[in-house]
């Protein structure tokens, strides 16, 4: 953590835009590492070694980053993947991110759960960015978009706490930005 709030520090000192892409990147991070998926995470370093960006799909327009009320679906199929369904807000580096964590509830049994998409996909359609500055601010859907049980990071109480100790790391590292700038 400290070398996180150093880093957000530093990047913020030559500009808030500079730091965006690392802060989003950290958040889309926090449920591809805390999950039990060991391949998707060899996958991650791998991706993190070419200089890849992730994102965080967390919030939605109509409830924002209320995790209760996610409407992100992942609808069983008979053969035993799923198709994932919904729309995203406010999610940075969601157009160009290798890897989006996205939180969303099992359509069947209601559980939460936490999958990993790509925003090259063709399922993957990168509506706007929501935001009139320099860093990217999506808005994006996934129609029909499939999963895998490889493509699984959490589910259940597990994917929960993903969701909400990633918020606590990475949202805490704004506060390092914060002083970055003010320095």
């Amino acid at each position: 953590a400290w070398r996180f709030c150093e880093f957000a520090a530093i990047l913020a000192f030559y500009g808030r835009p500079y730091g965006y892409p690392w802060q989003v990147s950290v958040l889309g991070l926090g449920p591809l590492w805390m999950g039990e998926n060991e391949a998707m995470k060899e996958r991650t370093a791998q991706l993190l070694e070419e200089g890849a960006i992730f994102a965080f799909g967390l919030s939605e327009r109509a409830h924002g980053a209320d995790v209760y009320s996610t409407d992100m679906e992942l609808i069983p199929q008979a053969d035993g993947s799923y198709l994932a369904r919904g729309e995203k807000y406010y999610i940075g580096n969601g157009n160009q991110a290798a890897l989006v964590s996205v939180f969303g509830k099992n359509a069947e049994t209601g559980d939460y759960v936490f999958f990993v998409v790509d925003s090259q996909n063709e399922h993957f359609r990168c509506i706007k960015n929501v935001v009139n500055v320099q860093s990217y601010v999506s808005n994006f859907a996934l129609d029909d978009y499939p999963i895998e049980e490889a493509d699984i990071l959490a589910t259940g109480r597990d994917a929960w706490d993903a969701a909400l100790n990633t918020v606590n790391l990475g949202k805490f590292n704004l506060g390092w930005a914060s002083i970055g700038i003010c320095k």
